[in-house]
């Protein structure tokens, strides 16, 4: 926790100009160490003192960005909104644009239940919010493709028509 205040401490001071953390022991963490975040991704937003944050697992082959992060799997359907959502999507396409360089990113947004809902025979989330958030910044200009089934959105052909994906959960 020390190394990670320091680290924050530093960019903030203008001496760093980023941080690059690796996986922590949350559970050691917070049963001998008094850690009070159910990740660092959120322990650095308290340290940054923002609100909003968003997670991006990058690589040079994928960039993803969850839209839930460090909740059990059975907590996703309901943490899951129309707003943490557009936060998440409008949050990942600045940072393609300001940290990538792509003045106008290709997201990807996946589905919450297989299939993406399958027309809401597996799920009604797609439907309920989902698809209408992503045609409603559709016509403001951002280029999305949404929802997507998750099973079909990861494979090498499918990864090329995308900058980032946005996933439902961490």
């Amino acid at each position: 926790m020390e190394v990670i205040e320091r680290a924050v401490s530093l960019v903030k001071a203008g001496q760093a100009s980023a941080i690059c953390t690796a996986p922590i022991a949350k559970k050691e963490l917070v049963d001998h160490a008094r850690f009070a975040f159910p990740g660092h991704t959120e322990f650095l937003a308290h340290l940054g003192g923002v609100d909003d944050v968003v997670m991006m697992l990058a690589s040079d082959t994928l960039k993803i960005v969850p839209a839930t992060i460090h909740i059990p799997l059975a907590q996703v359907a309901e943490a899951l909104t129309e707003r943490g959502l557009e936060t998440t999507i409008r949050m990942t396409a600045a940072a393609m644009t300001r940290d990538f360089g792509i003045a106008n990113p290709r997201i990807a947004v996946a589905g919450l239940n297989p299939h993406a809902g399958e027309g809401g025979m597996l799920g009604h989330e797609e439907l309920a919010f989902i698809a209408p958030l992503c045609d409603r910044l559709r016509a403001e200009g951002l280029d999305l493709a949404g929802p997507l089934p998750a099973d079909t959105m990861f494979h090498e052909r499918a990864r090329a028509a995308y900058d980032v994906a946005i996933a439902m959960y961490h």
